[in-house]
């Protein structure tokens, strides 16, 4: 059974975190820690860290992740980094994780299906790069390598290179011919796009 190792009172805030085993479990506003009567040494069941979190921790932090999945999908590495950074205890953040799952809210796949699409439609970007910005996010590599190589890239690369260059070489259709190949180049490479496709694009484009 988990033993309290430690309470410690949040700076400025009128909350204590419990540790459990030596790890940040949850948190307890003032009042509510000195009603349970927790004190270091104690064991608690598991029933007990459910109801305790629950009724005092449960709702607010799920709340703020609701709001930071509002903007957009997120990786799995994603709400674990938020996790993290927002300082959720090991105990809270399984509950919270265990809704989000039954929910439908966390799953790789359909994140990475979602990442490709936006891409493809609204910045069309090269595979190299696609597969760096998911594997940035945590997506596993067969994952990757499945999603890029298989239907759910609707165009091919040659496509996508010539859809992200559109208003490019409108753009740049007063330089001079050696510097508009140039920059033209240099645009698709920042976007990912292999050395193939970028000389392909640029041959076709300069008519």
């Amino acid at each position: 059974m988990p033993q309290i190792t430690d309470i410690r009172r949040q700076k400025q805030k009128l909350r204590f975190n419990i540790y459990l085993d030596e790890k940040y479990s949850f948190s307890l506003p003032a009042d509510v820690l000195v009603k349970s009567g927790l004190k270091i040494g104690q064991p608690l069941s598991d029933k007990e860290i459910e109801e305790l979190i629950k009724e005092n921790e449960f709702a607010r932090v799920y709340d703020r992740v609701l709001k930071f999945l509002s903007f957009r999908p997120r990786s799995e590495k994603e709400l674990r980094d938020w996790f993290s950074k927002k300082q959720v205890g090991e105990e809270t953040k399984k509950m919270v994780w265990k809704k989000l799952e039954h929910l439908g809210y966390i799953n790789d796949e359909e994140f990475a299906k979602w990442w490709i699409e936006q891409r493809t439609s609204f910045r069309p970007t090269g595979k190299y790069a696609l597969a760096r910005e998911l594997k940035q996010k945590g997506i596993p590599r067969d994952l990757i390598a499945q999603l890029l190589d298989g239907s759910i890239v609707s165009l091919s690369e040659i496509e996508l290179a010539k859809k992200a260059v559109e208003k490019k070489v409108k753009l740049y259709s007063h330089l001079p011919l050696q510097e508009f190949r140039q920059k033209l180049a240099s645009f698709l490479a920042r976007r990912g796009f292999s050395w193939e496709t970028i000389r392909e694009v640029v041959k076709q484009n300069l008519g």
